[in-house]
């Protein structure tokens, strides 16, 4: 790679003169700019702009540490913190600590997780990040960001046990009472609900999302027709009988696996999704607009929670600006397809 001294006996100029030319300084013609220019296209003259960005106390660099980069959730936010950094002309590094391989969905957090993120964020430090984005597999507390003092931290799907550290999530609890609204305003007064594991934080503001829709349009909620899964298809092929045994016109499941099981069990069982049983998902998965029926499902905002973590992070680089609120929580919204037809 050329070299500025190479430039400038190009050029026929001096070294500082090429300096200046290359930093965007003041001080030299246009003509001269246009000749240091050439002569460095010529040369393919590529600067280092890590030394450069070092230089002035910062990389113009983030560090982005995913939990498991296999997650349908992760991608998403990966790609609004990419478009993010590309517009305000920032490069990330990506780490993927691959939980769910490792751990084979655990949702714990014990010594060996802890230890992973710490070396993770080791790493990204060792190559002067400015700041680090930390994405969740699923909304948690994750107790390690609190330790670390030497660099700027943000929170996506997911949020830190330290108040000062800033967490974007989507609102599980208006999605879930949207989709009772939803449901109740088709006529469905006895709705059944596959929930996910009783200790998860989706589950829980779900499920209290959608007691406040009930509450409010009159409907007395019935704990005898709320099931408790694991998120998986087989679940809801499980758990359909049982509820379809109540008499439920309608069954909101709290992911769109397992309500690919509860369609299941119907087609096995002759009953028709969207006419004898409506259904709706969560989480608007690819399979939602393919299955058939097609799956009325409850869509997240992960480009838009990976835009804004990243948008709050350079704030907070360049403006010293940290958000007013701890935690952001984005608006879900509700794609209706066939299976809560009409």
């Amino acid at each position: 790679m050329a070299t500025i001294r190479e430039i400038a006996d190009c050029a026929e100029v001096s070294i500082a003169t090429v300096s200046k030319v290359l930093n965007g300084l003041p001080g030299v013609s246009r003509e001269t700019q246009d000749t240091v220019m050439a002569a460095a296209k010529r040369l393919k003259y590529r600067p280092n702009l890590n030394a450069r960005n070092l230089k002035m106390g910062m990389s113009r660099t983030l560090g982005i540490i995913a939990e498991d980069l296999t997650v349908f959730n992760t991608p998403g936010i990966v790609d609004g913190i990419g478009v993010c950094c590309d517009t305000r002309n920032y490069h990330y590094i990506l780490g993927n600590l691959r939980f769910n391989k490792r751990f084979h969905h655990d949702p714990g957090y014990g010594k060996e997780k802890t230890e992973l993120v710490m070396d993770m964020m080791d790493e990204m430090l060792s190559k002067q990040v400015d700041g680090i984005l930390y994405i969740g597999c699923h909304s948690h507390i994750v107790a390690p960001v609190s330790e670390q003092k030497e660099t700027r931290f943000v929170c996506a799907y997911c949020f830190s046990e330290d108040p000062n550290i800033p967490a974007v999530n989507y609102d599980d609890r208006e999605a879930a009472r949207k989709v009772a609204e939803l449901l109740i305003s088709k006529g469905h007064r006895k709705i059944g609900i596959i929930a996910g594991p009783k200790d998860s934080f989706h589950t829980n503001n779900r499920l209290l999302g959608f007691q406040e829709a009930l509450y409010e349009k009159n409907i007395p909620y019935n704990p005898h027709l709320t099931r408790y899964g694991d998120w998986e298809r087989d679940q809801g092929f499980a758990n359909a009988p049982s509820l379809l045994a109540e008499g439920v016109t309608a069954i909101f499941t709290q992911n769109d696996l397992m309500a690919m099981g509860v369609i299941d069990y119907c087609n096995q069982n002759g009953i028709e999704v969207g006419k004898n049983l409506a259904l709706i998902g969560f989480d608007d998965r690819e399979i939602a607009s393919v299955c058939r029926p097609s799956l009325s499902s409850v869509s997240l905002p992960l480009f838009e929670i990976g835009h804004t973590a990243a948008d709050i992070m350079l704030d907070m680089i360049e403006k010293d600006r940290k958000p007013e609120s701890h935690e952001i929580l984005l608006g879900c919204s509700i794609v209706e397809r066939e299976s809560t037809s009409p």
